[in-house]
C-alpha cells in the first residue's frame, strides 16, 4: 500500500515540477511578448512627443518670423536704441 509520506512527497514533487514548467513557459513565451509590447508602447509615446515638439517649434518659428527687428530685440531681452539692438 502507498504510505502517506510517499503521497505527500509525490504531491510536493508534482507541485515543484508544475512551478518549473510555468516558469519555463513564462521565460520562453510570455516575457518576450511583454517586452516587445513595452518597446512598441515606448516608441509610440516617443513619436507622439516628437510630433508635438515639432508642431510647437513650427508655431514658434512662425511667430518669430512675423516680428519686426524692434520686437525681436525686445523678445530676446535687448533694448532698441537708435535703430540697433543693445
Amino acid at each position: 500500500m502507498i504510505s502517506r509520506a510517499s503521497l505527500v512527497a509525490g504531491g510536493v514533487v508534482g507541485f515543484i515540477f508544475g512551478l518549473l514548467m510555468f516558469h519555463l513557459v513564462n521565460i520562453a513565451v510570455l516575457r518576450p511578448a511583454a517586452v516587445n509590447e513595452g518597446r512598441e508602447l515606448e516608441r509610440a509615446a516617443a513619436l507622439k512627443k516628437s510630433i508635438e515638439l515639432i508642431q510647437k517649434r513650427s508655431q514658434t518659428n512662425a511667430e518669430i518670423r512675423d516680428l519686426d527687428p524692434r520686437s525681436l530685440c525686445r523678445e530676446l531681452g535687448g533694448r532698441w536704441l537708435q535703430d540697433s539692438c543693445q
